[in-house]
């Protein structure tokens, strides 16, 4: 890619991104005024948010998600917002829903700022280090390969937000919310590559960051909850995965601490009687942070349940259908929309709940499976399982001192429960002890086979929005507005952080000086602006400095983005799994430009992100039938498998093994690399562990499936 090509992209997307922000700033000092600050700042994120999906969701209804339409749209919406949306200029414009109330923010005691200040750097730093391991190899995440960026690549090529994109045949996750994913999609519109979708995770770890300062903005204690969130933002169970990833997890907890932080500001408001909630602009923006939530990941729905149930609880006498009703409009436009594509495909929100208590609920059918979906609760007592499997996973999740991480997280919910300061909070520490007993029966929380959940710690990233909800209502507790209290909890807080974290990211990885150099950009740099800036704009010439100075870091930045995007895409997939066989087919599509590539077997359809190539703009679909029910099945038999094929007229075909999601070491055969092995219409031009991808030279021929033996003729994976 050329350097004017590169920055033309990056241009355009960050004058969507700037005319969205102003939009969503305008809208903030129009409807909620009173909200100053981080607040404030946290407002204006889930505004943008919210439109940025919203707008884009109807753009791609049409089709019509291009860069084309949504820049313009953008650019109007700014336009409108300038001569339109003047902020007010009276408290008597403000309405009479108590938009323009008084939000307590007592000061923050100076040794909590420099020990904020420096957990968010080594957070950052953390975020980072492993962020560069992407741009050193390419997104190599095994969901992020599987579904997330397929998912966005696929809507960004064809404009829309109607149709599945089915990566494989075992389950159904092109049925889950979509949020993040089309975030990622508008980043490829405008750019044409992925470059950007390594950097949209440290955003949500920044919000993330946000929201947990915010939380304690009314009590004075800031400082605790940023360190509560960290504690679990540094967890080896979040910071392995999510960093340069398409993985969603960081989006949901982000989005699920930023509605915690905005109710628990408006219950703090001194007009409305401390701990209750009452409708308006602000309860509009939390509903709408929730539904984010809802619309990014189906384990975010718990959490999302109990928080609604907690504001209706908490409002004010009178106003409780005025609540919920405010809360779920929001809610939907933020998230209900995959869900009602859900509904209409198969008559179910949720097609991966099959039943409901007695009740069958509807849904497609499968041919195969991948791996029991066990939950918790199904070995809750069982105590091999707990010392070969749960222990030395919770170990490996959450460091050396979990067991006080999660007795912490249970204390401050309990605590909150019986001590918390006012009706919201008490609700919300209930609500935090049923989410995390949620977690238990969640499913795939165990997943494995009978007596080995092998997907127990990876999974524990399910338990992090519970256990960060128990967390920072800690410091909330009566007792820390004593000092002794506050540096006492602090401390411990900063030793789960030390003691839980990947802090090794920043000394001895190999992205290390990377890490470093975003923590010293993003945190050091901007804190040292905002400590020297009053004192800076008193000299003679100290705004225009600042202005200069803000101008050349943007330059730097600038400049550094070029190279830094030549060695990704030099390095990206360049040797990715040859022990599976992967790296010549995915150096292969690295190479090709609109080319249509089927996939055949599981291995293939859950690593298919690479084969969309560089500039995204191969074709890439997975050799299944459609079903009722918005299902998608695996295909049987040679004859129908090469009927197929032939109705997709691709230029290569990808035949690989089935993934044992038991056994990865050991994968099973699939049929279809023999279906292809005898038609002349292919050519097989490479071949590795099992992978091997063929040109079509011309149509296949399904008369010749009758010269195979017949066991070729087998699903793998069936039961």
């Amino acid at each position: 890619m050329s350097a004017a090509s590169f920055y033309l992209g990056i241009i355009g997307l960050a004058a969507f991104v700037a005319a969205v922000a102003f939009v969503s700033h305008r809208l903030r000092q129009r409807l909620l005024p009173g909200w100053d600050g981080a607040l404030a700042r946290l407002a204006e994120a889930i505004i943008g948010l919210g439109l940025a999906i919203a707008s884009s969701e109807l753009l791609g209804l049409f089709g019509l998600l291009e860069w084309w339409t949504l820049l313009p749209v953008a650019l109007v919406a700014a336009a409108f917002a300038w001569f339109r949306l003047a902020p007010p200029s009276s408290t008597a414009e403000t309405g009479e829903d108590g938009e323009d109330s008084e939000f307590p923010a007592p000061p923050i005691p100076a040794w909590g700022k420099w020990a904020a200040l420096i957990v968010t750097a080594i957070v950052v730093g953390v975020w980072a280090s492993f962020t560069s391991y992407s741009l050193d190899y390419g997104i190599t995440n095994f969901d992020s390969l599987w579904y997330h960026l397929p998912f966005s690549a696929a809507m960004a090529q064809s404009g829309s937000v109607t149709e599945f994109q089915r990566p494989e045949t075992i389950f159904l996750n092109w049925f889950y919310p979509q949020n993040s994913e089309l975030l990622h999609a508008i980043a490829m519109i405008f750019t044409g590559r992925d470059f950007v979708s390594v950097f949209i995770n440290l955003g949500w770890m920044g919000l993330t960051l946000l929201a947990g300062w915010t939380i304690g903005r009314p009590y004075g204690r800031s400082h605790l909850t940023l360190l509560a969130v960290a504690v679990l933002l540094v967890a080896h169970a979040l910071v392995a995965r999510e960093p340069g990833s398409g993985k969603n997890d960081i989006v949901a907890i982000a989005m699920v601490m930023t509605s915690l932080a905005a109710v628990i500001n408006l219950a703090a408001a001194r007009d409305g009687g401390i701990g209750r909630i009452k409708p308006g602009w602000g309860l509009a923006i939390a509903g709408l942070a929730a539904g984010l939530a809802a619309g990014t990941k189906v384990t975010a729905l718990a959490p999302v349940a109990l928080i609604t149930i907690s504001v209706v609880v908490a409002a004010t006498n009178g106003t409780r259908l005025r609540v919920l009703g405010t809360w779920l409009g929001v809610g939907l436009v933020g998230g209900g929309y995959w869900y009602l594509k859900n509904l209409i495909a198969s008559g179910n929100p949720l097609p991966q709940v099959e039943n409901f208590g007695p009740v069958n609920l509807p849904g497609p059918e499968r041919l195969q499976v991948g791996r029991p979906d066990f939950t918790v609760f199904h070995y809750i007592g069982d105590g091999s399982v707990w010392s070969d499997w749960f222990l030395p996973g919770l170990h490996h999740g959450f460091g050396d001192l979990w067991p006080l991480l999660v007795a912490a997280a249970v204390t401050g919910a309990l605590l909150t429960c019986w001590k918390g300061e006012g009706r919201l909070l008490r609700v919300l520490g209930a609500a935090a002890i049923f989410a995390m007993l949620a977690y238990l029966v969640t499913p795939l929380t165990a997943a494995g086979p009978e007596g080995s959940p092998t997907g127990f710690a990876i999974n524990l990233r399910f338990l992090i929005p519970a256990l960060t909800m128990g967390l920072v209502l800690l410091p909330l507790l009566p007792v820390f507005r004593k000092t002794w209290a506050q540096i006492s909890l602090a401390a411990g807080l900063v030793l789960l952080v030390l003691a839980d974290g990947r802090l090794d990211a920043i000394t001895t990885q190999s992205g290390r000086k990377f890490g470093v150099a975003v923590a010293f950009v993003a945190v050091i740099v901007p804190a040292a602006i905002h400590v020297l800036r009053p004192r800076i704009a008193g000299w003679k010439l100290g705004r225009p400095l600042l202005v200069t100075g803000m101008i050349g870091i943007g330059l730097v930045v600038a400049a550094v983005l070029m190279p830094l995007q030549k060695h990704y895409f030099d390095s990206r997939y360049s040797d990715f799994e040859p022990e599976n066989g992967m790296a010549a087919p995915y150096r292969l599509a690295s190479d090709l430009s609109g080319n249509s590539i089927v996939l055949a077997g599981s291995t293939a359809g859950f690593k298919q992100y690479g084969f969309f190539g560089v500039d995204l703009d191969n074709h890439v679909s997975y050799a299944g039938e459609k079903v009722a029910g918005g299902g998608f099945r695996a295909i049987p038999d040679c004859v129908a498998f090469k009927a197929i094929v032939n109705a997709r007229n691709p230029d290569y075909i990808v035949s690989s093994p089935y993934l044992n999601f038991n056994d990865p070491a050991r994968p099973i055969d699939s049929p279809e690399g023999a279906w292809l092995g005898n038609d002349p219409g292919v050519r097989k031009i490479e071949s590795s562990h099992g992978v091997t991808v063929w040109k079509s030279v011309g149509p296949l021929t399904p008369g010749l499936c009758s010269k195979l033996p017949g066991e070729y003729d087998f699903t793998p994976g069936l039961e």
